[in-house]
């Protein structure tokens, strides 16, 4: 199925990190000529330089929320998405976060083919890219879960109960902007309804769409990896960002951003200011 110049719009939520949704924006930027692509870029108060590198950007669409801030993280990434989906004009709507970056020039076409299968199906996207225990992330790409052995083994609890399989992850998620508005599904916690109780993101509309009686569909992982790299946590790993709660994880993930900031492609991204020019880049 050809996926060229389907309409789609991005939308990302964004905090005062400058580095990263640099890349963000440059990469999608650079790969994304083969679609009709709406940005959306949501700011939840952002106080720094990168608010101005934002409102210098023509190809983007900014809705500034000068009321929000990282005190009320992670509900403004939340809302920041609803927002932004009632702002859409394209059929398909696409979560992301700032830490994404693009890799291939068809990076939406697995999304695109997953919920295009049938017109029951309502989000699709992928698990995690990146867990820090290679043990999990082997159980997690082989069986598509982690088992209750290997889970006891880490320590991580007991096996979680899933609805028709995981849910699309949304640091790269497709939706179809119609059933969320026609079903007035939210990406906020729901508190008090269905499955998504307390918990906002993915899982919040995914259990939405369950509950309607529409479908979610999941992409292999492999598909997703090499289309798209999720720094993961890369938040916590920029300086001035604050530090996990664990000093361990926190030097963790310190040294994997060190290690993807430094490779070539990022620092091409980084030296290329023309993506951040109004015309597009092919």
């Amino acid at each position: 199925m050809a996926m060229d110049r389907q309409r789609v719009t991005v939308c990302i939520p964004h905090w005062q990190v400058r580095r990263y949704i640099t890349l963000c924006l440059r990469s999608i930027r650079r790969y994304s000529g083969r679609y009709d692509l709406e940005v959306i870029v949501v700011d939840n108060g952002s106080k720094d330089e990168s608010l101005g590198y934002l409102r210098s950007l023509r190809w983007i669409r900014l809705i500034e929320r000068p009321e929000e801030g990282n005190a009320n993280w992670p509900n403004n990434v939340f809302t920041a998405w609803d927002r932004g989906v009632r702002e859409a004009t394209s059929p398909f709507f696409v979560t992301l976060h700032s830490d994404v970056f693009v890799l291939a020039d068809d990076w939406l076409d697995p999304m695109l083919r997953a919920i295009q299968a049938s017109a029951e199906v309502a989000a699709a996207g992928a698990w995690k890219l990146y867990l820090e225990n290679p043990l999990y992330a082997f159980s997690k790409r082989v069986t598509g879960y982690a088992t209750g052995r290997v889970k006891a083994l880490l320590g991580l609890g007991q096996e979680v109960e899933w609805r028709q399989g995981h849910y699309p992850r949304d640091y790269c998620a497709i939706y179809r902007r119609d059933v969320i508005l026609d079903h007035q599904l939210q990406f906020h916690p729901l508190h008090g309804r269905g499955g998504g109780q307390g918990r906002g993101g993915g899982y919040a509309i995914a259990s939405q769409i369950w509950d309607a009686g529409l479908e979610t569909r999941m992409v292999p992982l492999h598909q997703m990896a090499a289309r798209v790299i999720h720094v993961a946590h890369g938040t916590a790993g920029l300086v001035g960002h604050g530090p996990l709660k664990h000093r361990r994880r926190q030097r963790r993930i310190e040294r994997r951003v060190e290690r993807i900031l430094r490779q070539p492609w990022v620092r091409q991204l980084e030296a290329d200011s023309s993506l951040d020019g109004q015309e597009p880049t092919h």
